[in-house]
This record gives C-alpha cells, structure tokens and sequence, in this order.
C-alpha cells in the first residue's frame, strides 16, 4: 500500500552537532575529513550563543532541543562539560545526547553522567574491545540511557556477529543493543556491498531494548489519514531501500537543524549543500520555518530520515 505522509508528534527540535575532525579511532569508513584532526571544537561562546539562537527561534514551534553531538569523538571536547551544563540552563527540558566510541573512562561517564541524557555507543569492531566495552557500560546502566549500536563492517564481518552476540548475552537489561548497516563511505548514499547472506543475518539479529527516553514518539506511515505501519524501524528501512522521498515536502530545518564542523549551520545533514544559513561566528540570519521540497532519489542520513515527510503538499516550500 502506498504511503502519502511519514511523520511522528515530536514536540522537539533535533540538533544535529558535527563538533570537530578530532578522533582517537581512524575507521576507514570514515572519510579522512573526519579524523584528521585540523578542525578543533568550536569556541564555548560561540556554542553558547548558537543554544540561546535555537531556544528563542524555535520556541514558537518546538517546546525543547535534543543536542545530538558527534564529530571525531566528542567526549575529546574539553569545554564539553560546561557546554552541557548550559544547555540545560537555557532549557531545562532540553536533552544531550552523545554518538561517541566509548573510550572514556567509567569515572570520567560518572562525573558528567549528571548533564548527559543519553548516549549512542557504536562499536567499531575493528578497533574496539566488546569485553571491555561491555564491562564499563554496564557499571553506567543506570546513571543515563544507552544504545549500543554494532557497525556492520564488511570488513570483519565474522568478528562483528562474535561481538555481537557477546553483546547481547552480556550487556545490563537497560542498555539497548542493534546492528548499524554501514555505508560504503559514511557520506555516501550505497551500503556497503553485503551478501545475499550477509544481509539476511543483519535483519536477523535480534535486538535488546532497554531503558528508553520518554520523550520520543514512533515514526510512522500513514495512508491518507490513516496509520500503515505504527513504528518504523530506521535500520530496516535502509536495509530494505524503502528511504526515498523524492519530490515530497520534508521538515528538515523544522524537525532538525545541522551543524556541520566547520561551523556552518544548514538545513539538511548530508543533503541540500546550498541551504546554509550561516555559520556558528556569525548568527546574523534567521532560520526559515517552513519545508523543503526533496531533491533526492535516497535519504542517507538517519537525523534525516526521522523528520516528518508529506507527499503532494500545496503549501509554500523551499524549492516550490
């Protein structure tokens, strides 16, 4: 049955934060760009201003910000705890949450388990060690929420079914545990090339779902007003190449806005390359509040794909 609106109720606007090109990991996946460590974090003052920008300009459409922070590796940021302190002070509903490898150390988690909600640990097989990861997450099962996601390298796929597996007989019951299909390049668009074998066992994995953040409603499929599918699964639709949305109205700079790391501010994370805004040393502009008509055969990027999409919308867009 063909869908006419992909959408969900959030309540909040998602920020997409590329902090920097620092990294301790070198992925190959990764493209250079990304860990060659020329690009330091931003100024606090300027991150500061940027979360004053957002809370007043959003706060007419969305009641808070979920500051999603990646970039290299994040936790390498060391203004990182006072940034996160104020931006619970700028709103005390808004949430932090962190993509990041996990290398830091359980007492370092302690100490700013206080300003951070959430954390999305990906398990980079080739680099990481599931025992020890494991071990330090689970001391931290309570102290925040976390996602462990296996990045699928072709690579050592072998190695990541181990890992994974390993994972999901040992890790605490509120930690949740799934795989990540992986990009041939992570700003590309093609997965990388599984087979047929391959691609079944990822589907198949099973899943731990843990302690979860509230504020988070289901993506959905709707079929002129009414609900297809009432939970939309993002890995398996990308797996599935059911991710495109060409010609549609999507909420991408309502939904979620971006950052990249050299301090641009853009609707859309890996799409629309000529809608930046501005960037994070000059805030002088003014964010646009109505939709983008997609230009692209496939939605790459998961910040992307949870925005809110509608088929055959009359009202005024960005590339009407």
């Amino acid at each position: 049955m063909e869908y006419d609106e992909f959408t969900h109720t959030n309540r909040y606007v998602y920020v997409d934060w590329d902090m920097s090109s620092r990294c301790n990991y070198s992925c190959y996946y990764c493209t250079p760009e990304s860990h060659d460590n020329k690009i330091n974090f931003p100024k606090l003052s300027d991150a500061i201003a940027l979360v004053d920008k957002i809370t007043i300009e959003y706060a007419d459409v969305k009641d808070f910000a979920i500051y999603n922070l990646l970039g290299g590796e994040p936790t390498i940021w060391t203004e990182l705890p006072a940034f996160s302190r104020y931006v619970k002070q700028a709103n005390s509903k808004n949430i932090i949450q962190l993509l990041t490898n996990g290398n830091r150390t359980v007492h370092w988690w302690k100490r700013n388990a206080a300003y951070i909600d959430k954390i999305i640990l990906t398990v980079h097989v080739a680099q990481a060690d599931i025992v020890e990861l494991v071990e330090k997450f689970n001391l931290l099962a309570n102290d925040m929420y976390i996602d462990f996601q296996v990045a699928m390298d072709i690579a050592v796929f072998d190695k990541c079914i181990a890992d994974y597996y390993y994972a999901y007989n040992n890790l605490h019951n509120n930690i949740s545990l799934y795989a990540k299909p992986l990009r041939t390049v992570l700003s590309a668009n093609e997965l990388m090339p599984y087979t047929i074998e391959q691609d079944y066992i990822i589907k198949n994995l099973p899943s731990k779902w843990g302690r979860e953040l509230e504020f988070q409603s289901p993506l959905i499929k709707k079929y002129k007003g009414d609900i297809v599918d009432p939970a939309v699964n993002i890995n398996k639709l990308v797996l599935n190449k059911e991710n495109n949305w060409k010609d549609w109205a999507c909420w991408v700079g309502i939904d979620t806005i971006t950052i990249n790391r050299t301090g641009d501010i853009k609707i859309g994370t890996s799409c629309n390359p000529d809608l930046v805004l501005g960037n994070i040393s000059n805030l002088n502009f003014k964010i646009p509040m109505i939709p983008v008509r997609c230009r692209y055969d496939i939605c790459s990027c998961f910040a992307d794909i949870g925005t809110t999409k509608i088929k055959n919308y009359d009202l005024p867009m960005i590339f009407k």
